[in-house]
């Protein structure tokens, strides 16, 4: 079957990293697109109808709050997530898990045609190790985050059982390029302060994937009727150690790194540290499990991906980390 372009996508999460992306992907290609997220751009007031490029202020998990846009929509892609290894459980619950099984229900009342749903390859969890592809075993052993993404999975799939929409899940690799917080902002930051460490001396996997090779292959999910009831890996070919994937950063800065250490001695530096923010009341994102999740020996297979969307990655890692510093430069980050 040919592909199937759709007539209007609706985006959440659409101020985010991966969400914006998206949004200016679609756009280029001239198909409606609109965004829904917590903020706004200024379309909200008539509800945003038909303005390419509008993010209307919507809370998801409150879906009829955007039933018009829903009606009018084919394609949902959500984006939305609390992408976090500090905030509360309950919180991560909520909007995760509780608000993606809300938003489904609704799409499935207002007849959108299809689901796509961006997870992530900590699904398969942080003990697993060697090539994974889409039919292993999934493992809630990474803490919220892990156990959330798992749970959002399941609220999909479940209602793809029930036979009513279609459905595809993206598990994305470690998706770096500009404004990629986890791996570009945060840790420029945090080398600059002198408090970035890596676990497992460095040797743990890193998958890096460049942000346009995963937009385009999300649209490429959006679009093959042959996706539909099926779960993808998006990442790049085998894998490298995070030593190598991080000393660009410090290549950057002029500084000599990454420092390396022991698992069980970051693992100590990650509780002492989460300790001291709870009691200033704090945010640290350098946790146990973050440190847990950069000791992962895995990599994934995209040979699925490859046979049903045609997709592989192009950009070079070369050209994304070249990509990368420029906009870092741009945006004062390598300012010493």
């Amino acid at each position: 079957m040919s592909e199937q372009t759709p007539s209007k996508v609706m985006i959440t999460g659409a101020n985010g990293f991966i969400g914006n992306s998206l949004m200016r992907y679609y756009q280029q290609q001239g198909i409606e697109v609109v965004g829904v997220d917590l903020r706004g751009n200024g379309g909200a007031g008539d509800g945003g109808a038909g303005d390419e490029g509008t993010i209307v202020e919507g809370d998801i998990g409150n879906p009829e709050s955007i039933a018009e846009l829903l009606s009018q929509c084919d394609v949902i892609i959500h984006t939305a997530a609390l992408v976090s290894n500090a905030l509360s459980d309950a919180d991560m619950w909520r909007v995760n898990v509780q608000a993606t099984a809300n938003l489904i229900a609704a799409a499935e009342k207002y007849n959108v045609r299809r689901f796509v749903q961006l997870s992530s390859i900590v699904a398969y969890g942080n003990s697993a190790a060697g090539e994974l592809c889409e039919d292993h075993p999934v493992h809630a052993d990474g803490g919220s985050y892990v156990l959330t993404k798992l749970a959002s999975e399941h609220a999909v799939l479940a209602a793809h059982a029930k036979g009513n929409i279609e459905i595809v899940i993206i598990r994305p690799g470690d998706v770096y390029g500009p404004g990629s917080r986890p791996w570009l902002i945060l840790p420029l930051e945090a080398i600059l302060k002198g408090q970035f460490m890596l676990p497992e001396k460095g040797e743990g996997f890193f998958r890096p994937t460049y942000i346009d090779d995963l937009i385009r292959g999300i649209a490429l999910a959006v679009a093959a009727p042959a996706a539909n009831g099926e779960i993808f890996n998006l990442s790049c070919q085998g894998y490298m150690s995070s030593k190598d994937f991080f000393s660009h950063h410090y290549s950057w800065l002029n500084k000599k790194g990454p420092m390396l250490v022991s698992t069980r001695l970051a693992m100590i530096a990650a509780a002492v540290a989460t300790k001291l923010a709870d009691l200033t009341g704090g945010v640290n994102e350098a946790t146990t499990a973050t440190v847990a999740q950069l000791s992962t020996k895995s990599w994934f297979s995209i040979e699925k991906a490859q046979r049903i969307l045609g997709w592989a990655p192009e950009v070079s890692f070369e050209e994304g980390m070249e990509r990368s510093k420029q906009w870092a430069t741009e945006q004062g980050l390598l300012k010493k």
